[in-house]
């Protein structure tokens, strides 16, 4: 009888490692990769700001003649928006006013001595913006553009007028969040103001501006 039992004990020893080795093995779990979610609105809000720029490469355009092309100027402003954030998209409205001094005179020997002076201009603009990262958006803008271009004829005659054009505006720019309230733009826009007839000066031409200017800012936001 002991050497039954003895046998029996045996056998288990010797199936015990044989049946370990047919349990399934635990699979190793991989690390698990932390994606950062997007930004819960960083952009999202009303903001003001103000900003200076320079015109270049700018034209008065006419119909008669005249050489204004080439015009350049500095101006200064000020803008408001509202920014709405969704994931990483940002979807906006704005809108600007500046004031400056972008002329050109044109002088021949006809006699005729023209000068043309953007007073003033302005927009009403989409913008569609990515963040890139949290506190920096890239950005596309576009829309409607206003600008009062004064002409002023010293020759043959002493005359000038002012008239208010209506036309388009499109860019694009960066903006980026140094605090949580106050950020920074770099703006480029190419803007073409239509034309119009000024009555006063000889011959009526017709008068219009295509400007490229280029604008930093700050913005403050709420």
């Amino acid at each position: 009888m002991k050497k039954i039992v003895w046998a029996a004990a045996a056998a288990a020893m010797l199936a015990t490692p044989a049946f370990a080795a047919d349990i399934p093995r635990r699979q190793p779990v991989a690390d698990t990769v932390y994606v950062p979610a997007a930004p819960a609105g960083v952009w999202t809000g009303f903001y003001v700001g103000a900003h200076l720029g320079a015109g270049f490469s700018s034209n008065f355009r006419n119909d008669i003649g005249y050489s204004l092309g080439g015009a350049s100027g500095f101006f200064g402003g000020l803008q408001a928006g509202y920014d709405y954030q969704i994931n990483r998209f940002v979807l906006g409205a704005a809108g600007d006013i500046s004031y400056g001094s972008i002329s050109r005179r044109f002088v021949s020997a006809a006699p005729t001595d023209v000068r043309a002076t953007e007073n003033w201009h302005g927009s009403l603009r989409a913008r569609l913006g990515y963040a890139v990262q949290d506190n920096l958006l890239i950005y596309a803008t576009g829309g409607l553009a206003l600008g009062q271009v004064n002409a002023r004829e010293l020759a043959p005659a002493v005359v000038s007028q002012s008239r208010t054009l209506t036309g388009w505006t499109l860019g694009a720019g960066g903006e980026y969040k140094f605090t949580p309230n106050w950020s920074a733009l770099l703006e480029y826009r190419y803007t073409d103001l239509g034309r119009a007839t000024y009555t006063n000066l000889s011959g009526a031409p017709r008068i219009g501006m295509t400007n490229h200017t280029i604008r930093t800012g700050v913005n403050y936001r709420f």
